[in-house]
């Protein structure tokens, strides 16, 4: 028998999962309880209300999101880096985090836990991110052209709007072209910054 603690994980992994593939309109308790082989009253037992669900949904996703993206840039050096975050970023979309984050950001907007749940993720996210880019920059031999933060928010949205043109059905190749061209940018820029 699984352990109190295994079964609120697990139904916040299945509730991540089916928020990814189902969007949060067709999200119910009872599909989450199917996915998670557990009984709709355990659902609640753990979450009281399908709101509560969704913030630990909120939380789980919007952390897996970030750490994804945070490990790829930490754990390559260069253009092996670069190209490790495109591969989280299309792999995201592939398996439906993307779509879930997507959902709960909108989702967010109408119910301040969830909003909460994401914004400090994005917070901790930010500071990994802030800590590592410059360095990255440095590497792929050009100097940062913005500050820190500015850099940061300017790579978040970069890849946001990749990830949802890749949720719309854009061509993948098309996509990453304009991921390489952001790059390409950074490093003009910082290579200017450098005369």
């Amino acid at each position: 028998m699984k352990s109190a603690a295994r079964n609120r994980d697990s139904i916040v992994d299945q509730s991540c999962e089916a928020l990814g593939a189902l969007g949060l309109a067709n999200l119910t308790v009872a599909a989450v309880a199917e996915r998670a082989k557990v009984s709709t009253a355990l659902v609640h037992y753990h979450f009281d209300t399908k709101a509560k669900l969704l913030v630990a949904t909120a939380e789980r996703v919007a952390a897996r999101r970030h750490e994804r993206r945070a490990r790829a840039l930490s754990s390559a050096r260069g253009l092996a880096a670069v190209d490790a975050l495109w591969d989280v970023v299309a792999s995201s979309v592939r398996d439906g985090v993307e779509r879930a984050y997507v959902e709960l950001v909108l989702y967010a907007r109408s119910d301040a836990g969830a909003a909460e749940a994401m914004k400090l993720e994005r917070r901790t996210h930010r500071a990994a991110m802030i800590a590592r880019l410059p360095a990255l920059l440095r590497e792929l031999g050009a100097s940062p052209a913005l500050a820190s933060d500015e850099l940061t928010a300017a790579l978040d949205a970069q890849l946001d709007g990749l990830s949802l043109a890749l949720l719309a059905g854009e061509d993948p190749a098309v996509v990453r072209t304009a991921y390489d061209a952001f790059w390409l940018t950074l490093l003009a820029a910082g290579q200017t910054r450098r005369r």
